[in-house]
Protein backbone atom coordinates (compact mmCIF):
# COMPACT_ATOMS: atom_id res chain seq x y z
CA UNK A 1 0.00 0.00 0.00
CA UNK A 2 1.56 3.77 -1.01
CA UNK A 3 1.87 5.62 1.87
CA UNK A 4 -0.78 8.45 0.73
CA UNK A 5 -3.65 5.69 1.29
CA UNK A 6 -2.02 4.53 4.10
CA UNK A 7 -2.30 7.51 6.05
CA UNK A 8 -6.01 8.26 7.67
CA UNK A 9 -7.22 5.04 5.63
CA UNK A 10 -10.73 3.71 7.19
CA UNK A 11 -12.97 1.35 6.02
CA UNK A 12 -16.37 0.10 6.58
CA UNK A 13 -15.32 -3.69 6.35
CA UNK A 14 -18.87 -4.09 4.51
CA UNK A 15 -20.34 -4.39 1.39
CA UNK A 16 -22.03 -0.90 -0.02
CA UNK A 17 -25.42 -0.69 0.74
CA UNK A 18 -27.76 -0.04 -2.37
CA UNK A 19 -28.77 3.53 -1.47
CA UNK A 20 -32.20 5.03 -1.33
CA UNK A 21 -32.89 7.10 -5.01
CA UNK A 22 -34.95 9.85 -3.35
CA UNK A 23 -33.24 13.13 -4.31
CA UNK A 24 -34.28 13.75 -0.35
CA UNK A 25 -32.66 10.30 0.78
CA UNK A 26 -29.34 10.96 3.19
CA UNK A 27 -25.79 11.20 1.61
CA UNK A 28 -24.96 7.51 1.43
CA UNK A 29 -22.24 6.34 4.28
CA UNK A 30 -18.83 6.29 2.55
CA UNK A 31 -17.07 2.48 1.84
CA UNK A 32 -13.92 4.23 2.68
CA UNK A 33 -12.09 7.27 3.68
CA UNK A 34 -8.86 8.70 3.52
CA UNK A 35 -6.98 11.79 5.07
CA UNK A 36 -8.45 13.84 2.11
CA UNK A 37 -10.85 11.72 0.59
CA UNK A 38 -14.09 9.69 0.64
CA UNK A 39 -15.62 6.71 -1.68
CA UNK A 40 -19.27 6.24 -1.53
CA UNK A 41 -22.40 5.09 -3.18
CA UNK A 42 -23.84 7.13 -5.58
CA UNK A 43 -26.72 9.77 -4.78
CA UNK A 44 -29.40 11.10 -7.42
CA UNK A 45 -28.10 15.04 -6.84
CA UNK A 46 -24.63 13.98 -8.01
CA UNK A 47 -25.68 14.26 -11.16
CA UNK A 48 -24.85 17.93 -11.52
CA UNK A 49 -21.66 17.38 -10.58
CA UNK A 50 -20.65 14.65 -12.16
CA UNK A 51 -21.48 16.81 -15.15
CA UNK A 52 -19.75 19.62 -13.69
CA UNK A 53 -16.49 18.03 -13.40
CA UNK A 54 -16.80 15.56 -16.33
CA UNK A 55 -17.98 17.78 -19.30
CA UNK A 56 -14.47 18.15 -20.29
CA UNK A 57 -12.58 17.23 -23.28
CA UNK A 58 -9.61 16.46 -21.12
CA UNK A 59 -11.26 13.90 -18.85
CA UNK A 60 -13.33 12.41 -21.96
CA UNK A 61 -9.84 11.84 -23.89
CA UNK A 62 -8.62 8.81 -22.95
CA UNK A 63 -12.02 7.37 -21.72
CA UNK A 64 -14.20 4.76 -23.27
CA UNK A 65 -16.97 6.38 -25.98
CA UNK A 66 -19.79 4.90 -23.45
CA UNK A 67 -18.25 8.56 -21.05
CA UNK A 68 -20.62 11.09 -22.71
CA UNK A 69 -19.05 14.30 -24.17
CA UNK A 70 -21.17 16.40 -23.74
CA UNK A 71 -21.21 15.30 -20.03
CA UNK A 72 -24.59 16.51 -19.57
CA UNK A 73 -26.99 16.65 -16.27
CA UNK A 74 -29.46 14.29 -17.89
CA UNK A 75 -26.20 11.55 -18.66
CA UNK A 76 -25.02 12.00 -15.18
CA UNK A 77 -28.63 11.17 -14.30
CA UNK A 78 -28.54 7.63 -15.60
CA UNK A 79 -25.45 6.90 -15.00
CA UNK A 80 -26.72 7.58 -10.92
CA UNK A 81 -30.09 6.23 -11.34
CA UNK A 82 -28.36 3.03 -12.85
CA UNK A 83 -25.99 2.45 -10.32
CA UNK A 84 -28.41 3.38 -7.23
CA UNK A 85 -30.49 0.62 -8.73
CA UNK A 86 -27.77 -2.01 -8.60
CA UNK A 87 -28.65 -4.72 -5.79
CA UNK A 88 -24.66 -4.91 -5.72
CA UNK A 89 -23.01 -1.67 -6.24
CA UNK A 90 -19.60 -1.44 -7.55
CA UNK A 91 -18.98 2.01 -9.05
CA UNK A 92 -18.60 4.78 -7.06
CA UNK A 93 -18.25 8.96 -6.18
CA UNK A 94 -14.64 10.01 -4.97
CA UNK A 95 -15.65 13.27 -3.10
CA UNK A 96 -13.47 15.38 -0.93
CA UNK A 97 -13.12 14.95 2.87
CA UNK A 98 -14.43 18.28 3.11
CA UNK A 99 -17.35 18.34 0.87
CA UNK A 100 -18.90 14.60 1.21
CA UNK A 101 -21.96 15.63 -0.67
CA UNK A 102 -20.24 16.90 -4.22
CA UNK A 103 -18.58 14.26 -6.41
CA UNK A 104 -15.97 15.00 -8.11
CA UNK A 105 -15.11 11.71 -10.30
CA UNK A 106 -15.44 8.12 -10.41
CA UNK A 107 -13.99 4.66 -9.36
CA UNK A 108 -15.44 1.36 -10.09
CA UNK A 109 -14.74 -2.38 -11.11
CA UNK A 110 -16.03 -4.22 -13.93
CA UNK A 111 -16.51 -7.73 -13.32
CA UNK A 112 -15.13 -10.24 -15.06
CA UNK A 113 -17.10 -13.27 -16.21
CA UNK A 114 -16.63 -16.91 -17.46
CA UNK A 115 -12.87 -18.22 -16.56
CA UNK A 116 -12.04 -14.89 -15.53
CA UNK A 117 -15.26 -14.05 -12.88
CA UNK A 118 -12.45 -13.69 -9.95
CA UNK A 119 -11.17 -10.70 -12.04
CA UNK A 120 -12.23 -7.23 -12.40
CA UNK A 121 -11.35 -4.34 -14.45
CA UNK A 122 -10.98 -1.36 -12.56
CA UNK A 123 -11.46 2.48 -13.79
CA UNK A 124 -11.61 6.04 -12.85
CA UNK A 125 -11.66 9.36 -13.58
CA UNK A 126 -11.57 12.83 -11.79
CA UNK A 127 -12.56 16.36 -12.54
CA UNK A 128 -10.08 18.09 -14.37
CA UNK A 129 -9.42 20.79 -11.89
CA UNK A 130 -8.92 18.34 -9.62
CA UNK A 131 -5.02 16.85 -11.29
CA UNK A 132 -1.57 17.72 -9.77
CA UNK A 133 -3.11 16.35 -6.29
CA UNK A 134 -2.30 13.21 -5.54
CA UNK A 135 -5.99 12.21 -5.29
CA UNK A 136 -6.02 9.42 -7.36
CA UNK A 137 -3.17 7.59 -6.09
CA UNK A 138 -4.95 8.53 -2.60
CA UNK A 139 -8.04 6.87 -4.25
CA UNK A 140 -7.07 3.57 -5.75
CA UNK A 141 -4.11 2.12 -3.68
CA UNK A 142 -7.23 1.86 -0.35
CA UNK A 143 -10.03 1.21 -2.86
CA UNK A 144 -7.97 -1.84 -4.34
CA UNK A 145 -7.33 -3.14 -0.59
CA UNK A 146 -11.82 -2.50 -0.20
CA UNK A 147 -12.26 -4.89 -3.42
CA UNK A 148 -9.56 -7.72 -2.34
CA UNK A 149 -10.61 -7.79 1.62
CA UNK A 150 -14.42 -6.71 1.15
CA UNK A 151 -16.43 -6.88 -2.27
CA UNK A 152 -17.88 -9.88 -3.19
CA UNK A 153 -18.77 -10.54 -6.83
CA UNK A 154 -20.65 -13.09 -8.60
CA UNK A 155 -21.99 -15.50 -6.08
CA UNK A 156 -20.15 -14.08 -3.13
CA UNK A 157 -16.83 -14.96 -5.29
CA UNK A 158 -13.75 -13.00 -3.39
CA UNK A 159 -11.88 -10.83 -6.24
CA UNK A 160 -8.45 -12.46 -7.02
CA UNK A 161 -7.13 -10.29 -9.75
CA UNK A 162 -7.60 -6.65 -10.84
CA UNK A 163 -6.62 -4.93 -13.91
CA UNK A 164 -6.68 -1.80 -16.10
CA UNK A 165 -5.89 -0.99 -19.67
CA UNK A 166 -4.52 2.16 -19.99
CA UNK A 167 -4.08 3.96 -23.57
CA UNK A 168 -1.13 5.30 -24.89
CA UNK A 169 0.02 8.93 -23.77
CA UNK A 170 -1.74 9.18 -20.41
CA UNK A 171 1.10 8.35 -18.39
CA UNK A 172 -0.53 10.47 -15.19
CA UNK A 173 -2.67 7.14 -14.79
CA UNK A 174 -0.01 4.96 -15.55
CA UNK A 175 2.31 6.32 -12.38
CA UNK A 176 -0.61 6.13 -10.04
CA UNK A 177 -1.49 2.30 -10.83
CA UNK A 178 2.59 1.95 -10.57
CA UNK A 179 2.63 3.68 -7.39
CA UNK A 180 -0.11 1.65 -5.71
CA UNK A 181 1.27 -1.67 -6.74
CA UNK A 182 0.05 -2.57 -10.00
CA UNK A 183 2.22 -4.19 -12.62
CA UNK A 184 2.78 -3.40 -16.04
CA UNK A 185 1.77 -6.83 -17.88
CA UNK A 186 2.21 -5.59 -21.74
CA UNK A 187 0.92 -3.42 -24.73
CA UNK A 188 -1.87 -4.21 -27.51
CA UNK A 189 -0.71 -2.71 -30.21
CA UNK A 190 -2.99 -0.12 -31.61
CA UNK A 191 -6.10 -1.71 -29.85
CA UNK A 192 -7.78 1.46 -29.47
CA UNK A 193 -9.45 4.30 -31.57
CA UNK A 194 -10.96 7.25 -30.70
CA UNK A 195 -12.44 10.08 -32.99
CA UNK A 196 -9.83 9.07 -35.45
CA UNK A 197 -6.96 8.66 -33.69
CA UNK A 198 -5.36 5.15 -32.87
CA UNK A 199 -3.67 4.62 -29.92
CA UNK A 200 -1.76 1.46 -27.68
CA UNK A 201 -3.73 0.02 -24.72
CA UNK A 202 -1.07 -0.51 -21.79
CA UNK A 203 -2.26 -3.59 -19.53
CA UNK A 204 -1.52 -2.84 -15.92
CA UNK A 205 -2.58 -5.99 -13.43
CA UNK A 206 -2.20 -6.72 -9.48
CA UNK A 207 -3.08 -10.27 -8.11
CA UNK A 208 -4.31 -10.60 -4.66
CA UNK A 209 -0.93 -12.89 -3.58
CA UNK A 210 1.29 -10.40 -5.05
CA UNK A 211 -0.85 -7.20 -2.75
CA UNK A 212 -0.53 -9.25 -0.04
CA UNK A 213 3.15 -9.58 -0.53
CA UNK A 214 3.78 -5.86 -1.08
CA UNK A 215 1.68 -4.96 2.33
Amino acid sequence: MSQSAAAGLTTTGAQAQTPDSSIDAPIPKPILSTARLIIRPYHLQDAASMSLNGNSAAVAKYMHLTFPHPYTIEAGEVWVRMNIASPKPSHFAICEASSPDTAIGSIGLKLGNDTASHTAELGFWIGEKYWGKGYMTEAIAPFTEWAFETFEGKDGQRLRRLFSEVWSGNGASMRCFEKCGYAPEGIMKGHAEKNGEVMDVHLFGLTKADWEAKK
